[in-house]
Parts: C-alpha cells; sequence; structure tokens
C-alpha cells in the first residue's frame, strides 16, 4: 500500500512527456505510485513510459478515448494511495512537491485538498501565479475563476469518495473548476505560496489555445453561484462577471465599461451582506484584487482610470493598497509614453 497516487492523464503526449516522467521520477518523497492513464494516445507516449523501467509505475490503457475528464475518474478509482496527487503530461514537479503537499495533508487531516503556487512559463516570460491560501479566500476567489491550478492539486482521496465528487465531462474544458466549486463547499481547503510546479504555456495547451470555450463552461459554474448569493445575471452581466474574473486577460475598452465592472461588483458585496454566503473580509479582499487587476489591464485609459481606482470604496480591503496604487501609476504613466513616442 502506498500513501499517495500521482495521477497523469497522457493523450499524444510526447513531445514533453519524458520531461515530466523525470520530474516525477525524481521528487524526494518516494512513497508513490505514478498511475498513467493512456487515453487512446496514437504516438510514442505509451513506448516513453515504458522506456522508464521504474516499479513505481503502473500504466493503464483505455480502449477508447475517454477524454479528460473519463481518464480522471477512472485513474481515481484506480489509485491505490490515500492522496492522489494531480499532474499534467506537459510540466514539470519541482523536486519537493510532494513532500510538501503530503506533509501538510497529514498534518491537517481536516483539509480535503492542497494545491500550490506555481511558475507559468513557455510562451512568454515566466511569471509566478500565486493561488488564495485560505478556505475562505479560495471559496470567494471561487465565484469569479477557478481557485487552484489543476496539476497542482492534492486530493484526500477519502473525503472525494465520501462525498461521490468526480470531474463532470458536460463541462469541459472547465471540468476541474465545476468540481473545485462543490468540493470547496464540503470540507476546507488550501494552497501554498511556494511554487511546487512549472506550468507549461505552448501552442496546443488548452490554457493558450480554448479561451471561448473555456470562458462559456466557467460562466455556466459561476451561475449558480451567484444565483445562491441571490444575484439573478442577466447575459450581459453574466459575461461582464466572466471577464472580470479571469485576471491578466481582461482589458476593458472604455471608461463606462470601467464604471460598469465597479458596480457590479459593488452589488456582489451588497447581496453578500445580505446574504452571508461568504466571509465578508475574503470576498472583499477578493474583489479588491479583482478590480486592481482590472484596472491595471486597462491602464491604457490613462489618468481618468486612475483616479477611479483611487478614490473607490473597492480598495478598501486591499492589503496591497499603497504599492498598487503605485504600481498602476506607473503603468499609466509608461502607457501615456509609449502614446507619446508613437
Amino acid at each position: 500500500m502506498v500513501d499517495v497516487t500521482l495521477l497523469l492523464p497522457v493523450y499524444n503526449g510526447e513531445r514533453y512527456l519524458r520531461e515530466t516522467l523525470q520530474s516525477l521520477l525524481s521528487q524526494t518523497y518516494t512513497d508513490f505510485e505514478l498511475l498513467i492513464v493512456d487515453d487512446g494516445s496514437t504516438d510514442s507516449s505509451a513506448d516513453i513510459i515504458r522506456r522508464f523501467a521504474d516499479p513505481r509505475i503502473r500504466l493503464l490503457k483505455n480502449p477508447e478515448r475517454l477524454k479528460l475528464s473519463g481518464a480522471l475518474n477512472r485513474g481515481m478509482k484506480e489509485a491505490k494511495g490515500r492522496y492522489i496527487a494531480r499532474m499534467d503530461a506537459d510540466d514539470i514537479a519541482l523536486p519537493r512537491r510532494l513532500q510538501q503537499q503530503f506533509a501538510y495533508m497529514e498534518a491537517h487531516p481536516e483539509v480535503g485538498m492542497c494545491g500550490t503556487a506555481i511558475e507559468i512559463f513557455g510562451k512568454d516570460h515566466p511569471r509566478r501565479d500565486v493561488y488564495p491560501a485560505t478556505s475562505d479566500a479560495i471559496r470567494a476567489y471561487g465565484l469569479f475563476d477557478c481557485p487552484f491550478c489543476h496539476p497542482s492539486v492534492m486530493m484526500r482521496k477519502g473525503m472525494f469518495f465520501q462525498y461521490d465528487l468526480w470531474y463532470d465531462g458536460e463541462y469541459y474544458p472547465t471540468e476541474d473548476y465545476e468540481l473545485w466549486a462543490r468540493a470547496i463547499e464540503l470540507f476546507p481547503t488550501v494552497n501554498l505560496d511556494e511554487v511546487l510546479l512549472r506550468y507549461r504555456i505552448h501552442e496546443s495547451s488548452m490554457t493558450g489555445s480554448d479561451w471561448d470555450a473555456m470562458d462559456k463552461q466557467a460562466a455556466r459554474v459561476a451561475l449558480p453561484l451567484l444565483h445562491n448569493l441571490g444575484v439573478l445575471p442577466s447575459k450581459t452581466e453574466l459575461r461582464l462577471h466572466r471577464n472580470i474574473g479571469r485576471g491578466r486577460s481582461c482589458q476593458l475598452r472604455d471608461m463606462e465599461e470601467v464604471e460598469q465592472a465597479e458596480q457590479w461588483l459593488k452589488r456582489l458585496i451588497t447581496a453578500n451582506q445580505q446574504r452571508e454566503c461568504y466571509n465578508p473580509v475574503a470576498l472583499a479582499r477578493t474583489i479588491a484584487l479583482i478590480w486592481f487587476r482590472v484596472c491595471m489591464n486597462s491602464s491604457s485609459l490613462g489618468f481618468v482610470l486612475l483616479s477611479k481606482y483611487a478614490t473607490s470604496s473597492l480598495r478598501k480591503r486591499d492589503e496591497k493598497s499603497i504599492s498598487n496604487l503605485l504600481t498602476l501609476l506607473a503603468s499609466v504613466v509608461k502607457q501615456q509614453l509609449v502614446r507619446k513616442t508613437t
């Protein structure tokens, strides 16, 4: 019996698979099985896996393609470990990843899932992404977007089985977000602030290539959460909610849209005061973060945007209020200088 199952679905992953497997088999924590579900690959993925003569590897081959959710559900049922750690076939686990997550989960038996901070690399310059740390912060962030990096998570298998939690393929390609939206209502979850995974972005990765489908499905996940808050959004409002929750990728076109975003966020705070669905401090801090991101992405709108950001009540719970204001000021000035030189 092993403590941890590393669950790795593979579909035509030959390009990066060797590097991924090497990172997993080089972990400082060694009491794991590496359960690989080959979901009908037609490339050399299976041959690459077989060349790694490591007894911890267990390879399952699906006779027909089940797609991601089906492959993951099969792997969860087959897992021998008390914990299931996710991994994708194009990412890199840092050496202490399993050791750090296993130690945390052992020390906190009430926690059902543990994610980590990540380093994003590939198409652009590397950057560090830190996810919300506490259960309250994770629930609040989950109202807007996925609060975990999927291949970074370690799940307590017993809790997921107890609550009959499985991936739902009807939400592809955001089946992870939909699953977490259910899980975080049932037990505590956390994210470690240490970078333990390198998350690769490339031309065929889902994060970089399928935003339209991802946005539509993410909005489906968010809709019942808004209903539970007592907010019944129109189609336009739901699209706005998804857009401003997307973090780095949301850029508003004019000050009218900025005003709409501010009013929408204020509406959510008011709704929560009435329904008390979320910890009010956690929600206010999450909204302050989203408000800052929206304004940063829209800094080309100039000093009028800076003024709107600086005077908004949404900044009240901003933990980095002064530094964020200075960061936005610098971005606005830079945008103005670029305009003058073009």
